[in-house]
Order: structure tokens, then C-alpha cells, then sequence
């Protein structure tokens, strides 16, 4: 049986690049590419994937398709046997010192969604195109089966440097970062640059920070555990907690 070779877009740096390498000719066309719209992603992220990256890949006949995360995730923000786990690693301070809650959005929100969606378009076995460079290598896993991973940076070599210059070679702008106006793993300098240049994506950012602490009063978005809009965004503040630097929440 002839395996399907799906892409699966995370929306930036390296993501951009396997559209590059795509449209270039540099490696094959995938039969199918998607990127889940987790229906809190920043703003920018659509400008970029609606200005630069679906025209390139219609000019050679790729369609990116865009699923929304509520058509086929099984669970929002809350899950568990319970259904009262909140899904996202929001910071705590429940026991009287910060902590940090694990996170399964990733899963719930991208990786369960992309496969579920591949399954309504037929789709039996699949090699999924991650967008991991070879400065990621403990990301990698090993698959087998059905569904197995396959890493088309890693094959060509490249490393997140040689991403943002192949495709400053193609002409296109670098997009943004990719992720969640709601993430807890941002940091200052992604606070800030929400606060002061995305107005809407950080007033859903506050909000949402408020209707959290509506059913559990610990939970903040802020490693300080305070609410967003009260909490220091300095640089000198720096996040106690490792956080995502280059897109690990799936692709």
C-alpha cells in the first residue's frame, strides 16, 4: 500500500522553510498538507500563512488546508477521567510556591486533529512531515506502522540558520513565531511583543487569563502567578521554567 506523504505545518520559521524547499523543487510535493488552526494562534501567523506561504505553495499546485482545531478535537481546555484537567501548562501556585502544570493541548489540539482530519480524506498509512532541523535532534522520535514521522530538514541538513536563510533566499519575508496568543511558555520579550503590537491577541490574552482562575483560582498564565495584565514583563524577569524556543508544541 502506497504511503501518503502528509505535511504537517507548524506556521513558522521551519515550517516556512519546507514550503521553501517545496516550492523550489528542492524536495517532493506532499500529497496532502495541513496546518491546524488551534483557533488561539496569533493573529500574525495567518497574515504571513495568507500574505506568503499558501500563494507560493498554489503557484506549484500544493494546497494547504487549514482545519480548525472544533471540528474534530475531542476536548478544549479541560480533559482528564474527571473532565476537570486543565489541558494546558498554566503556572500554579497551589501549594504556596510556583509550579507548573503539564500540558497535553499539543496533543489534543494538533497532533489528534491532523490525524483525524488525514483519516476523513482517506488516508491508511502516512508518513507525516514534521518541521524539526537538525539543531532539534532530541525532538526526533522513532516510528513505525502507520503512522510513522519523517523529517525533510534533517534529510536536506539544515539547521534553524539555514532556514531563515534559505528562505530570506526565496525572496519572502521571515515569519513570525508560531503559537498561542494564550501560551504560558512565552516569554517576556513574547509577552511584550503581544502587549504592543498584537492589541487584540493580548486582550483575548488577559481574558482568558481571568476566566481560567473562574474554576481554579490557582492557575495564572504568568510564571509569577499573577494576572497577565498585572504582571512584569522585564526581561530581568526571566521565566523559572524551561519554555519552547523554537515551536516543540508538536510542529
Amino acid at each position: 500500500m502506497t504511503r501518503t506523504q502528509l505535511w504537517a505545518s507548524g506556521g513558522g520559521v521551519q515550517s516556512a522553510a519546507i514550503a521553501a524547499l517545496i516550492v523550489s523543487g528542492r524536495i517532493e510535493k506532499p500529497d496532502l498538507a495541513v496546518i491546524v488552526d488551534t483557533e488561539r494562534e496569533q493573529s500574525t501567523t495567518w497574515e504571513y500563512m495568507d500574505a506568503v506561504i499558501a500563494p507560493a505553495l498554489q503557484s506549484v499546485g500544493v494546497t494547504l488546508h487549514r482545519v480548525k482545531k472544533s471540528d474534530y478535537a475531542t476536548v478544549d481546555l479541560y480533559g482528564g477521567k474527571d473532565g476537570e484537567t486543565l489541558l494546558m501548562p498554566v503556572f500554579t501556585d497551589h501549594s504556596g510556591e510556583p509550579g507548573k502544570l503539564p500540558g497535553y493541548c499539543s496533543t489534543e489540539w494538533k497532533r489528534r486533529v491532523v490525524q483525524r482530519w488525514a483519516n476523513d480524506q482517506g488516508v491508511k498509512q502516512c508518513d507525516m512531515w514534521l518541521g524539526i532541523s537538525t539543531d532539534e535532534m532530541g525532538r526526533v522520535t522513532r516510528t513505525s506502522g502507520k503512522w510513522m514521522n519523517r523529517y525533510p530538514l534533517i534529510e536536506q541538513a539544515m539547521n534553524r540558520g539555514d532556514c531563515m536563510s534559505f528562505v530570506g533566499s526565496m525572496g519572502w519575508p521571515l515569519p513570525p513565531r508560531s503559537s498561542c496568543w494564550n501560551c504560558p511558555n512565552h516569554t517576556a520579550q513574547e509577552w511584550r511583543d503581544i502587549r504592543d503590537n498584537k492589541p487584540a491577541d493580548w486582550q483575548s490574552a488577559i481574558r482568558f487569563d481571568r476566566e481560567i482562575r473562574i474554576r481554579d483560582p490557582h492557575a495564572f498564565l504568568h510564571h509569577d502567578c499573577v494576572p497577565l495584565d498585572q504582571a512584569d514583563l522585564d526581561e530581568k524577569n526571566g521565566v523559572l521554567f524551561s519554555h519552547c524556543d523554537s515551536g516543540m508544541c508538536f510542529v
